[in-house]
């Protein structure tokens, strides 16, 4: 039943994962998780949260599991047809420390997940893949829709970087963008929207850039949902694999977007005229005090 639904995306955890159907997923999920093999993977799920949209007919969810051992963080997008829901796309990703991954980035091995292909940009989902676009130079753009819900979430691509909720989500973003974070896309923006249009995801490999850091090549994925005639972003996840040493050669190459402005501070007020001399201030005459009637 599943495979005659409509596609499913994948994206990660590793680089050559980006997967466009349903059936090529299933296909690569068996390799790890087969039940007819003697010896099965241990995989356990952590911290499960799962968001219905305005209707209840789409949904995201965020989990953090682990496989053998390894901890892997999982975005998804899911629809309700017919009472029965699927899932529509999913963005996975190993989350090591990043000790590990400072390490690695000397060896050029860090690249973006799923970066061999992947889905294409769906019409309806225009809109948000253009706000995912204008967010990569001006990041306040992704930090106000995300710090306006107390359901959203930000997946960092290190161990336990996730940060949940409007007043940690703007804690955060306002360290984020002293830092002057700016991302560039290395590769075609892909997104689609739920067939009854609440939910979109927007996804692109990316190079990041920040003070005081090496570029950190990564792919964003990020969940919208409907907002009158915008897409709010709800949730982001920015995710690396760790491949061969020199594969990510040519991203670490890629140029530095241009430093974000500084938002116009407000005019300051005129200094005050000190030259002018004072008027002095007229005193009243005192009217004179009425005849006295001496008549009596």
């Amino acid at each position: 039943m599943t495979l005659l639904a409509e596609p499913l995306v994948v994206y990660g955890p590793r680089r050559t994962d980006a997967l466009a159907s349903r059936s090529d997923a299933l296909v690569a999920l068996k390799q790890l998780v087969d039940p007819k093999a003697k010896k099965k993977p241990a995989m356990h799920a952590g911290d499960l949260a799962v968001i219905t949209s305005p209707g209840g007919h789409s949904a995201w969810a965020l989990d953090q599991m682990s496989l053998d051992g390894t901890p892997l963080t999982g975005l998804v997008v899911l629809s309700n047809t017919g009472d029965i829901w699927l899932v529509s796309a999913v963005a996975l990703a190993k989350t090591p420390p990043m000790k590990s991954v400072r390490m690695e980035l000397k060896q050029s091995a860090i690249v973006p997940t799923g970066m061999t292909g992947g889905a294409k940009l769906d019409p309806a989902a225009r809109a948000a893949a253009d706000k995912l676009t204008r967010g990569l130079a001006a990041q306040q753009v992704w930090g106000d829709d995300l710090a306006s819900r107390t359901d959203a979430v930000v997946i960092g691509p290190a161990a336990g970087d996730v940060t949940r909720g409007k007043a940690d989500i703007k804690k955060m973003w306002k360290k984020r963008v002293k830092q002057n974070v700016r991302e560039v896309a290395v590769g075609d923006v892909a997104a689609a929207a739920t067939p009854d249009g609440q939910l979109a995801w927007a996804s692109a490999p990316v190079v990041r850039f920040m003070d005081d850091e090496e570029p950190l090549p990564l792919r964003v994925f990020a969940v919208f949902e409907k907002d009158g005639a915008d897409w709010k972003m709800i949730a982001l996840e920015e995710a690396l694999a760790v491949d061969e040493p020199g594969a990510g050669a040519q991203l670490a190459k890629t140029p530095a977007p241009p430093l974000p402005k500084a938002a116009d501070a407000p005019a300051p007020p005129p200094p005050a005229d000190t030259t002018a001399t004072p008027k002095k201030k007229k005193k009243k005459k005192k009217k004179p005090p009425p005849p006295s009637d001496d008549s009596g």
